[in-house]
């Protein structure tokens, strides 16, 4: 349905102009980290958007804001210039081009500066090459990520969206352009408004151009009703600009979902056009803006014209912000209404040109055109015909030129499929089959040949081929061209008519079902992906993950950049796609250049490099990968000559995206465990505080009685009583130090900072040694050590192992009466499960105290456990001492536990006793013959045999006596 447009009632300017001054500014980007846009729009040249601009700036100024002039376009204006006056400027950078020296502005040097506000005129500006953007607006969305405030101006003219109702009313086509978006989401517009006749009148006067380019001005662009018209345009758009803004502080009415808008995108000359009509009409209607490319399901690529003007077309429709959608297919109407049923599509924008681009062949078989179908198919949208002023690209004649283009494959598929039907049909004709037998011979030949065939030249070959074999083989006369028969003429129309549509509807099917493997395999791909990042376990492997996905989709070299929490780009990861025909080296992905165009992507979250208008002679394409905030990686993509098409870009991008969460959530959770680590420290410091605060009191207490005694009354005091008091003084103090050295092992197992250092060990020695180390009151009861082999070794530091035993023996002492008797044993507790290791070694301490109760056995490894039961020195007890003993032997990869004496060993039934076995690693005492030779010496020269093998002073460790229960 093709729709026409009248012409509305014009509202009045003057009304207008007092409602958009009316305009408080509102802001539609709110954010205090990104800076703010304001924009001076005027409808021409001349108007006094600059003079305007700087004179706001002097009013900044005033109010103590740093302002810098960043460029101000050269005028030939005294009262302009004069402005200038009083603020700071940054210097131009100059850009040679073509022999010609170019001015451009600075933008490394405006951050550098980094002023509160900066001016730059000429919004629309295009840039010379060889700067880092394409256009000014770019180097302005910079500025402002960088929290930089900016003052800009432009002319209704630049906005993308009304470039072709300019250039249809003033017959000029303006060049440099800015998206509408740009406008749209500035802080603020200033409309500065002059009435045409005066800005004629100024013209005329020599106050903006020279005497020569101001009489060519009024000639051509500045006539009164250019002027007009330009004005009305810019109020226009300045009121709609502002209603927009109080839509979005007051919040859409309940219902009010607008009506969004579909636009078939495509390498029409005429497309642009049709592309801002759809996005003008998306505003008007408040709804969103799809733009639909459609690939045919022939696989042969467009031309390199046409790939071209599809990607610019695409690209203008991102800029205007639309959302790019691929379809596969080869009937437009039916593609298009199809999508839009699926949507909430309510109005469906084509061009003229496109409306009939698909009649073939029009004088020999004319079609319905692709308006009149859509309104046919679409029953629930709206079909609107834009005139694109464009004749439609000739696609017609290539494509038919394409399609029938002869391959070695068709000749192929032709030939073996012919001859087949031919030597099969010879069989049968011997055999006396009738001739429709051999006729639907040749039609299962030819739809078998079509399976493997490249175009429909096969169908032009194979058909015709199928009729005159027939007639010449089988039909009387035989072995001539000449038929007789009134039936003969209608057999070989019916031949040829169904070969050829069955072999074209063949060929058709099988590349569509080429088609949608192809799209199957890339949705697979986006798939598979977001299965993989799921199951990756660490930044790294998230990032490797998505570059190995990346290649399957692309097929193309890619380098991963991760960005570190703080913003800093680390070193990057170089992937292979394995691409021989690849003409890329690894050494220039990775270049300083490249790395600087990373970095400015990490910094700015925002695209560069090839095929972008940002840092062009990138080697690579440059995307972010985003998290929920933040930018947590980059992407090199190396791209051949031709672009991603539209597809691939959306499944790209939403690779990154899925990326980009996975790594999110992979450091949200490494937070989250270091939150509870240091959470659990914390806690552990607490508890060791209360402990200390409330267990030191005794012993300190104690020595300071003591030495008061001793201090006061030492002479009244026998000898006796003094080395009783003696005697206190040094448990206390003994004890308090075995405290101090166990508190000391905690800190660095809990920080993680205990450097295990692990040699064999003679685990008798080490038993022996510890037995130097015991608490007095050891003495008072029976000790006694069993190991089954003299020579037994284990893998061990034989510091800690030490203080392991120390405890336990030490706990031992504590909670049973005296006379008890306290065993330690050792005993090798089987061999190894893998060749070549030598199992493991078992330390027991046993007791046969009053033990401990079952409920109990649990809990008494767990730190500041404490046992409720008698003994003199059990109020010392810290619960230390065990829970010390399970960290250092699960470090050297054993384990520890607690039990009752077998009833075997128990010397009264009352006494159940404890016995308390850790495990080490083994070694063979083959491995180390030599060593347990030194040490056995050691010994027998009255040495200490744990000294043969370490410093003296590392030998003495001393114990918690009261660390366990």
């Amino acid at each position: 349905m093709e729709t026409s447009s009248t012409e509305p009632i014009r509202p009045n300017p003057d009304k207008l102009l007092r409602a958009i001054s009316a305009d408080a500014g509102a802001c539609a980007c709110d954010n205090e980290q990104r800076g703010r846009l304001k924009i001076f729009f005027g409808y021409a040249a001349g108007v006094g958007k600059t003079y305007a601009m700087l004179e706001a700036a002097h009013v900044a100024k005033d109010h103590g804001r740093d302002v810098v002039v960043g460029y101000i376009e050269p005028h030939t204006r005294p009262d302009t210039l004069a402005l200038l006056d009083g603020l700071e400027q940054l210097p131009v950078r100059e850009m040679p081009y073509k022999g010609i020296s170019l001015r451009e502005f600075d933008v490394d040097a405006a951050l550098a500066r980094k002023p509160g506000l900066i001016l730059v005129d000429e919004l629309a500006h295009t840039n010379a090459p060889g700067s880092r953007h394409a256009k000014r607006y770019r180097d302005v969305e910079e500025l402002l990520h960088a929290g930089i405030d900016v003052f800009t101006t432009v002319n209704v003219q630049h906005l993308e969206s009304l470039n072709d109702k300019v250039s249809a009313t003033t017959e000029v086509v303006v060049q440099e352009r800015i998206p509408d978006r740009i406008f749209d989401y500035a802080s603020s517009v200033e409309l500065v408004d002059l009435d045409p006749d005066d800005l004629l009148e100024r013209l005329e006067g020599g106050k903006i151009y020279g005497a020569e380019r101001a009489e060519t001005a009024l000639a051509n662009f500045f006539s009164k009703k250019n002027l007009a018209y330009l004005r009305e345009l810019a109020l226009r758009r300045t009121a709609d600009r502002l209603n927009r803004n109080l839509e979005r502080g007051l919040g859409r009415a309940a219902g009010d979902a607008g009506d969004d808008v579909l636009v078939h995108v495509s390498p029409s000359a005429g497309n642009a056009t049709v592309i801002r009509a759809a996005a003008r009409l998306a505003a008007a209607y408040r709804g969103t803006l799809t733009a639909l490319v459609m690939e045919p399901v022939d696989d042969q690529k467009l031309s390199e014209e046409d790939a071209r003007a599809l990607h610019a077309n695409v690209e203008l429709a991102e800029e205007l912000g639309a959302h790019v959608v691929t379809v596969y297919g080869g009937d437009l109407a039916l593609q298009i209404a199809q999508y839009a049923l699926s949507g909430t599509i309510s109005k469906i924008v084509i061009g003229s040109s496109e409306n009939q681009r698909k009649r073939a062949l029009p004088n020999l078989f004319p079609r319905e055109s692709v308006g009149s179908r859509l309104a046919k198919l679409s029953c629930t949208a709206d079909v609107v015909v834009i005139a694109d002023r464009h004749e439609a690209r000739p696609t017609s004649g290539p494509r038919l030129a394409t399609r029938f283009k002869p391959t070695r494959t068709d000749f192929a598929a032709a030939f073996l499929a012919l001859l087949g039907a031919t030597v099969l049909g010879l069989a049968f004709h011997e055999a006396g089959l009738a001739g429709s037998t051999i006729l639907a011979v040749y039609l299962v030949a030819v739809l078998l040949g079509s399976l493997k065939a490249d175009s429909f030249f096969y169908s032009i070959v194979a058909s015709p081929l199928a009729v005159i074999l027939f007639n010449y083989f089988f039909q009387t006369p035989r072995f001539t061209l000449t038929a007789y028969g009134l039936n003969y003429p209608f057999t070989f129309a019916f031949l040829f008519v169904t070969s050829a549509v069955v072999s074209s509807l063949t060929i058709r099917t099988r590349r569509e079902a080429q088609m949608n493997a192809r799209k199957a395999y890339r949705t697979e791909v986006l798939l598979e992906t977001e299965h993989r990042l799921q199951e990756a376990n660490g930044v790294d492997s998230i990032l490797s993950t998505t570059a190995e996905q990346v290649i399957k989709l692309l097929r193309t070299t890619v380098v991963i950049y991760q960005v570190s929490p703080s913003g800093r780009l680390l070193d990057p990861s170089l992937f292979s796609s394995g691409n021989p025909d690849e003409d890329v080296t690894m050494t220039s992905l990775v270049s300083d250049d490249e790395r600087a165009v990373a970095a400015w992507v990490a910094g700015n979250n925002k695209r560069a490099g090839t095929g972008t208008g940002t840092l062009m002679n990138a080697r690579c394409l440059y995307l972010p990968i985003r998290g929920k905030d933040t930018v947590v990686g980059v992407a090199g993509i190396v791209l051949a000559d031709e672009d991603l098409d539209a597809f691939e870009k959306n499944l790209l991008l939403v690779m990154l995206d899925e990326c980009g969460q996975a790594v999110e959530r992979e450091r949200s959770a490494e937070d989250a465990h270091r939150i509870r680590l240091q959470a659990e420290q914390e806690s552990l410091r607490a508890n060791l505080l209360r402990s200390i605060s409330h267990d030191l009191r005794t012993p300190l207490t104690s020595i300071s009685g003591d030495a008061s005694i001793l201090l006061s009354s030492a002479d009244a005091l026998t000898d006796d009583k003094k080395r009783a008091i003696y005697t206190d003084i040094y448990e206390d103090a003994l004890w308090l130090v075995n405290l101090v050295e166990n508190l000391l092992v905690v800190t660095r197992l809990d920080n993680g900072t205990m450097a295990l250092k692990t040699e064999p060990e003679l685990v008798e020695d080490v038993i022996r040694e510890a037995f130097h180390h015991l608490n007095r009151k050891a003495a008072l009861h029976e000790l006694r050590v069993q190991v089954d082999d003299p020579l037994l070794m284990a893998q061990m530091d034989g510091r800690l192992i030490m203080q392991v035993i120390i405890n336990l023996v030490n706990n031992a002492v504590t909670y049973t009466p005296e006379g008890s008797r306290i065993t330690v044993s050792a005993r090798r507790a089987g061999r190894g499960q893998r060749p070549g290791t030598a199992g493991l070694v078992a330390v027991s301490v046993a007791d046969d105290g009053p033990g401990i109760a079952p409920a109990d056995r649990t809990e008494i490894f767990t730190m500041f456990y404490k046992r409720k039961n008698v003994g003199s020195d059990a109020r010392r007890g810290m619960g230390l001492g065990l829970a010390l003993c399970k960290s250092i032997v699960e470090i050297h990869g054993g384990t520890i536990a607690v039990d009752a004496l077998p009833e075997s060993k128990r010397t009264s039934p009352d006494r159940p006793g404890t016995v308390i076995t850790f495990t080490l690693p083994a070694v063979e005492y083959e491995a180390n013959h030599a060593e347990a030779e030194q040490r056995a010496t050691a010994a027998t020269e009255g040495r200490p045999a744990a000294d043969a093998a370490r410093p003296p002073e590392t030998t003495r460790t001393p114990n918690d006596e009261g660390g366990g229960a």
